[in-house]
């Protein structure tokens, strides 16, 4: 089977992919094209779990995956936290910058700090400039092994895809999908 999902906004290629893979049996082989660098690495973090392989031809992506019994994309933390940023700050202002610093911070000395940060809005620019405040409080949370997303869209919308330096980028369908997981979710 052969999908298009060139044009589609985020999380459309991934939500086709997974509609798509529900209709083929085990064995048979599924493959989408995308035009987009984020739609291929959203669509390629999905498929992970059944090994897809991906060619560049021009400004095009052609990805190939044979389904499989495997569960794709399936969130099996039970307990996990996750903190959901929605903002590079806690407030307005200085005080809102060094409430999110002071809460990233003490994150890492915590024995039960959340397994990811997922970041949205204008959060999402703590993982892109290196003079946020809240850079290397993050930068150090990566190391310590909490899982940082940045929602492709936004990092689209503020034109800073390109300059991600803390995480991965993630996109509305796996942002949900661990949303309705079996996580606690945070926010602040």
């Amino acid at each position: 089977m052969k999908i298009d999902c060139r044009n589609l906004d985020c999380p459309a290629p991934v939500v086709e992919t997974k509609k798509a893979l529900e209709k083929l049996e085990n064995g048979e082989e599924l493959e989408i094209i995308l035009n987009s660098s984020i739609a291929k690495d959203n669509v390629l973090k999905f498929l992970k779990a059944l090994n897809p392989t991906c060619e560049e031809r021009g400004e095009e992506f052609y990805i190939r995956v044979q389904k499989s019994a495997c569960k794709i994309n399936s969130n099996e933390e039970i307990n996990a936290n996750i903190l959901f940023l929605k903002s590079d700050k806690v407030g307005e202002g200085e005080l809102g910058e060094n409430l999110l610093l002071g809460f990233l911070s003490t994150l890492k000395s915590l024995e039960n700090r959340p397994s990811k940060i997922i970041c949205v809005n204008d959060s999402v620019l703590i993982n892109t400039d290196k003079n946020h405040k809240a850079h290397e409080a993050m930068l150090e949370l990566e190391k310590l092994g909490v899982e940082i997303i940045s929602c492709g869209a936004c990092l689209e919308f503020f034109g800073k895809t390109k300059e991600l330096k803390i995480g991965s980028i993630g996109n509305a369908y796996g942002i949900l999908n661990e949303l309705f997981g079996k996580a606690k979710i945070i926010t602040l």
